[in-house]
């Protein structure tokens, strides 16, 4: 007899809680596109993306938002569309982050006149194309959204998206506009890093503006998120919230404004007993302390602790 779609949802979330991810990620793909029940449909897709992470799975986390998107209007869920359609805006800003990378990759070299080939250019060419098609839709997305009349919950994770896509045009700002280094010795680089003074070397003072800019929207939305959780006294997201803060003010180079949120973190992740965000804490806690110095050599292959809460 065949198991029913309730069954297989059943059965996926049994093999993800014994630690087979894999067969449980692909039996909630399985349902998310084939499922005869459009609210198994929804609940599976948004088991997808409370587990996936965007690194290893962009692709299909952007395609789950879609159907999830499709299902939650059917239903007449409007909070829920709301938050996929953030989650999408958000994923889609995490696309462009590796486009941003592969264009400068591709940037004219100084003192060039023009692409040393045709086929780079072409390239160039389409992966602005399609970044400009990205910003498009994310601000059509997060537009959306945002008029939606929903709870505070809802609108916590709604702005904490906003926080992410703000960051992430920081960081693709701070790789499209960095300038040709100048060189220097290795300990005077860590020092100008650890006090937050290598923006001022590297960068033009409009993309410094720029970049602070991105970087204060980052904080004023993530802050304004927390506020929305504790509103709605949801003491695991408003930890959460804090903690991506702290982590990406950290990226930033930003050590002391990183150390005070993850202290409140630390302080509600504590009250609630949120043993997953108390057990990554201390690592973030050290990279604050070193001054990102003790930063794995990501682009030699070391992808050193997870530091991303689920």
């Amino acid at each position: 007899m065949a198991q029913s779609e309730e069954d297989e949802f059943a059965a996926a979330e049994k093999l993800w809680s014994s630690g087979d991810a894999g067969t449980a990620t692909q039996m909630h793909v399985d349902l998310t596109r084939h499922a005869q029940n459009p609210d198994l449909r929804l609940r599976s897709a948004i088991a997808l993306l409370e587990r996936l992470n965007p690194a290893q799975h962009l692709d299909l986390i952007l395609k789950t938002c879609s159907i999830g998107i499709k299902m939650a209007e059917t239903l007449g869920e409007t909070e829920t569309k709301a938050c996929l359609l953030a989650t999408r805006a958000r994923n889609l800003a995490i696309l462009n982050g590796s486009l941003f990378s592969a264009r400068k990759n591709l940037r004219i070299a100084p003192g060039w006149l023009g692409f040393s080939l045709e086929s780079d250019e072409q390239k160039y060419k389409k992966l602005t194309a399609a970044i400009e098609s990205n910003d498009k839709e994310i601000e059509k997305l997060i537009c959306e959204a945002q008029k939606v009349k929903a709870d505070c919950a809802t609108i916590g994770h709604i702005l904490l998206s906003v926080g992410e896509i703000s960051f992430q045009r920081y960081m693709n700002v701070k790789v499209e506009c960095l300038r040709e280094l100048v060189p220097l010795p290795r300990f005077v680089r860590e020092k100008i890093r650890a006090y937050a003074l290598d923006e001022n070397f590297w960068y033009a003072a409009s993309a410094r503006q720029v970049m602070r800019r991105l970087l204060k929207t980052c904080e004023y939305q993530h802050c304004k998120a927390a506020v929305c959780f504790i509103k709605a006294a949801d003491e695991v997201n408003t930890a959460s919230a804090f903690y991506n803060l702290a982590n990406h003010l950290r990226s930033a180079n930003r050590f002391r404004q990183a150390k005070l949120y993850l202290e409140e973190a630390e302080t509600i992740a504590k009250k609630c007993d949120n043993e997953m965000l108390l057990d990554r804490i201390p690592l973030l806690k050290e990279r604050i302390r070193q001054r990102n110095r003790n930063v794995p050599d990501y682009a030699g292959g070391d992808p050193g602790p997870n530091l991303r809460p689920n």
